[in-house]
């Protein structure tokens, strides 16, 4: 948890936020955002999400950081979007991607026909 305090905390200060004003957008007071931050009062789960959409940070990330622990995963250097035109080229393209194995990418595949 401690972790993502500072997440969020960092977030707030990059945006240039104070506690104050970051209190008075989600409706609550300076010394709660303080206790928040220092981790001296625990935060529900919605509180969290209010707390990093308005400091800029997507909820997918928080989820993504709450699924893992706190603990760094591998981050993608790059995203690749493929229109496949024949049966064989699609074919060819997934056995490429499966040897390259699981650890190396992941796959999402969208059939239109």
């Amino acid at each position: 948890m401690k972790k993502l305090l500072e997440m969020l905390k960092s977030a707030r200060v990059k945006n240039g936020y104070s506690q104050e004003y970051l209190s008075v957008i989600l409706k609550v007071s300076s010394s709660r955002i303080s206790r928040w931050e220092r981790g001296k009062t625990a935060m529900i789960l919605d509180q969290i999400l209010m707390y990093a959409s308005k400091v800029g940070i997507p909820s997918t990330k928080i989820f993504e950081f709450l699924a893992r622990n706190g603990q760094p995963g591998p981050l993608p250097i790059a995203e690749i979007h493929l229109e496949v035109f024949t049966e064989e080229a699609f074919r060819r393209l997934s056995q490429l991607v499966s040897e390259l194995g699981i650890e190396h990418v992941t796959i999402k595949t969208k059939r239109l026909r």
